[in-house]
C-alpha cells in the first residue's frame, strides 16, 4: 500500500515529489550496505571505517540517486567536503540523529556548527530565536549568519528539508523527512510532521564501488613468485693469495658490496 504524499512535499518538490521520496529511502539503503561492506572489509575490532563510510555515504549516495532528476543541482557548502541537493525548492540534509530507535521528534541536530547554522537560514524562524542560538558564542555576539560558498547563491524561497534517519553498524533502523527551526539546545521544532521514509530491501550500486574481494593469485601463479621458485644464484670462488695464508688474515666470505645508486631523497620525489 503506498502512502500519499503530503501537501508540503508536493508544494516544494513539485512533480519530482515522489521520485524524491523513493530515492532517499534508496541512497540510505545504499549508505547502510556500503559501510557495512567497508567495516567487513578491514575486520576491525572497532566501529570507525564504518562510521567514516557512513558519513562519506549519506551525502553521495544522495546525490547518486537524485541527480538524474530534472532541476537536480548540486550545492557545496563553504568548506564541507561533500555536496548536497536541490531538487525543486528543497535543499536536502541528510543527517544521523540516533543508533537506535527513538522518537524522531525529540531529535537534535548532532553538532553545533557555522554550516548548520547557514543551512538553518533556509528553514523557519524558531519560537524563542535568542535561545535557539545561543551557542558557540555566537549568541553573545549577536553576529548574524549569512550562507557563504555555494549556499549564497542559492535561490530565495528555497526550503530546508531534513532528512534525520537511525542506524549502527548492524541495520538501518528507519528514516524520516520534514521541515523544522533549529530550536534551544540544537532540538528541532517540527514545522511539518516528520514523516517516515519508506526504506527498499534491495540495494543498488552506482559507478565502481569495491564490492567483492580482489581475484586471490592462483597456486601456479605462486610458484612463480616464491622466494626459492627463481634461478639459483651464480657463486664467485676465487683462491686466497700466499700472503693472506702466511699471515693468517681470514678469509673474506662476502664480496664488497657495490655503491648505492640512489639516496634516501629519492624517496620523496
Amino acid at each position: 500500500m503506498s502512502v500519499p504524499l503530503s501537501p508540503w512535499a508536493t508544494e516544494v518538490f513539485g512533480k519530482q515529489a515522489l521520485a524524491v521520496r523513493v530515492g532517499l529511502g534508496q541512497a540510505l539503503r545504499n549508505m547502510q550496505a556500503n559501510a557495512q561492506a567497508a567495516q567487513e572489509q578491514t575486520d576491525s575490532r572497532t566501529n570507525h571505517t564504518y562510521g567514516s563510510a557512513r558519513w562519506q555515504g549519506q551525502f553521495e549516495r544522495v546525490w547518486e540517486e537524485l541527480k538524474d532528476l530534472p532541476g537536480a543541482v548540486p550545492v557545496k557548502p563553504f568548506g564541507f567536503p561533500f555536496e548536497l541537493v536541490i531538487v525543486g525548492r528543497g535543499l536536502i540534509y541528510p543527517f544521523l540523529y540516533s543508533k537506535t530507535k527513538s522518537d524522531v521528534r525529540t531529535a537534535r541536530i548532532p553538532r553545533e556548527s557555522r554550516l548548520v547554522r547557514e543551512l538553518f537560514t533556509f528553514a523557519p524562524e524558531p519560537a524563542h530565536v535568542q535561545d535557539a542560538f545561543d551557542f558557540d558564542g555566537f549568541g553573545e555576539s549577536g553576529e548574524v549568519v549569512e550562507p557563504r560558498g555555494a549556499l549564497a547563491s542559492v535561490p530565495s524561497g528555497t526550503r530546508l528539508i531534513l532528512v534525520p534517519f537511525a542506524c549502527n553498524a548492524s541495520e538501518l533502523l528507519e528514516a524520516h523527512w520534514g521541515i523544522a527551526a533549529l530550536g534551544a539546545e540544537r532540538r528541532l521544532e517540527w514545522e511539518t510532521d516528520p514523516e517516515r521514509l519508506p526504506l527498499p530491501d534491495t540495494v543498488t550500486s552506482h559507478g565502481q564501488r569495491l564490492m567483492t574481494i580482489p581475484k586471490q593469485p592462483t597456486a601456479s601463479e605462486l610458484e612463480l613468485t616464491s622466494f626459492d621458485g627463481g634461478a639459483e644464484p651464480t657463486l664467485t670462488l676465487s683462491s686466497r693469495a700466499n700472503v693472506d695464508q702466511q699471515r693468517d688474515v681470514p678469509p673474506l666470505t662476502e664480496a664488497e658490496p657495490a655503491d648505492d645508486q640512489t639516496s634516501e631523497d629519492d624517496a620523496n620525489h
